[in-house]
């Protein structure tokens, strides 16, 4: 066990999960004093019939419900008045977010309007500026997430609010709205909380309850995305991964951002692909950085990898490699299945090589001082190359 002179943690997020799982809200929501709440969605979600689902969840609890279900594809901050008022002439009390991405971006900053009570919302923009509890948040997700669904980040236009008291109160995760999109929305939505888990896994700041959400991450992504990417009406995957980026938004919220985290969210930001993507080339060169440069945990992430026994006999010098070696069959696997849909490399990503000097500048112009930009360099040449650093 690896020594801790202190550490930090913070999670305010109850979970409930399971295949009538929404039944479960209309209980929740009395617990937290709430009997109207404002369910915020869009349009594709209710021609899945996922509202529907919602409101028979609601049927005979004495619940009063408002909708919200045109939500745009790229909503602003009068978006966030709009609904500000629908929520204060309706007389709710409660917010639930009905699926992933901007809806929960969107419910997340109409809480802080509708719980702050201020005209100037981009006053409140920045870390740690919400300084008080929020009103009650629900996020019933689907499996299309971006990773920062239950963290403690919320993304309109080109603001970032960062704070503990934007994490979901509860996450509600039921099989039947966890339906498997596209093929890249779902390996997209796994590999980010591959990412996140493994570098909160691994990092220099981890700690026990990290570790607790990291594992469990880590586990349900590489013993499940396999499965529902070739049986994508499997239940217990889908759930399993949905589990996992949720959990692995947790861990995320209580460690500084990693070097994959960071290089990915450029790249996803400059070339319009999936962060997730990006993240899944970008994470056994990031991995193997660490293992390089400052050793870390990285011996650690073969623990979620492989049963016991297995770990049990290996070898701790070669741990870390074997961890890394894993994730790069992972990437293989998923470039197999998929016909080479999902790259295994930048290049692969029609990522230009002359533009990686820029990816790394970028990351350094933006105000990401944790690494140099060599080494930043480093592990994006290697990405583009498909090329392993060396490792025992």
């Amino acid at each position: 066990m690896y020594k801790l002179e202190s550490y930090e943690f913070f999670c305010p997020v109850k979970f409930s999960s399971g295949s009538r799982a929404l039944e479960n809200i209309p209980f929740e929501l009395e617990a937290l004093s709430a009997r109207k709440p404002l369910i915020v969605t869009d349009k594709n979600v209710t021609r899945q019939g996922l509202v529907r689902k919602m409101i028979n969840a609601f049927k005979d609890s004495g619940v009063t419900i408002g909708i919200f279900d045109s939500m745009p594809d790229m909503p602003d901050m009068q978006l966030v008045t709009e609904l500000s008022n629908i929520y204060r002439n309706g007389e709710h009390d409660a917010i639930v977010a009905l699926g992933c991405g901007s809806i929960v971006d969107v419910a997340k900053v109409v809480n802080i309007a509708v719980s702050y009570n201020v005209k100037i919302l981009r006053d409140l923009a920045g870390d740690n500026l919400i300084a008080h509890p929020l009103g009650p948040f629900v996020l019933v997700p689907m499996l299309a997430g971006t990773g920062y669904e239950t963290s403690k980040f919320a993304f309109i236009e080109n603001l970032t609010f960062s704070s503990y008291f934007l994490m979901p109160d509860l996450v509600v995760i039921d099989s039947r709205t966890v339906r498997s999109e596209s093929v890249q929305t779902t390996v997209a939505t796994a590999m980010i909380a591959l990412a996140h888990a493994a570098e909160a896994y691994t990092g220099p700041a981890k700690n026990p309850l990290t570790d607790t959400y990291a594992y469990a991450a880590i586990q349900y992504v590489k013993e499940n995305l396999l499965t529902v990417l070739h049986k994508p009406r499997d239940r217990d995957g889908r759930l399993a991964l949905a589990n996992a980026a949720s959990m692995a938004g947790c861990a995320f919220s209580n460690m500084k951002p990693g070097l994959v985290h960071i290089l990915g969210e450029a790249i996803s930001a400059m070339f319009h692909i999936p962060s997730g993507i990006s993240m899944g080339v970008l994470l056994p060169y990031g991995l193997e950085y660490a293992m390089q440069k400052n050793g870390y945990h990285t011996n650690d992430l073969l623990f979620p990898l492989l049963d016991f026994d297995e770990y049990a006999g290996t070898a701790e010098n070669l741990k870390a490699g074997k961890a890394v070696n894993i994730i790069y069959q992972l990437q293989q696997d998923l470039y197999n299945l998929t016909g080479g849909k999902i790259p295994r490399t930048l290049e692969e990503a029609n990522i230009p090589k002359y533009m990686l000097d820029d990816i790394a500048e970028k990351v350094v112009r933006d105000g990401t001082k944790e690494f140099d930009i060599d080494d930043y360099r480093m592990v994006l040449e290697h990405a583009w190359e498909g090329k392993p650093m060396a490792h025992a």
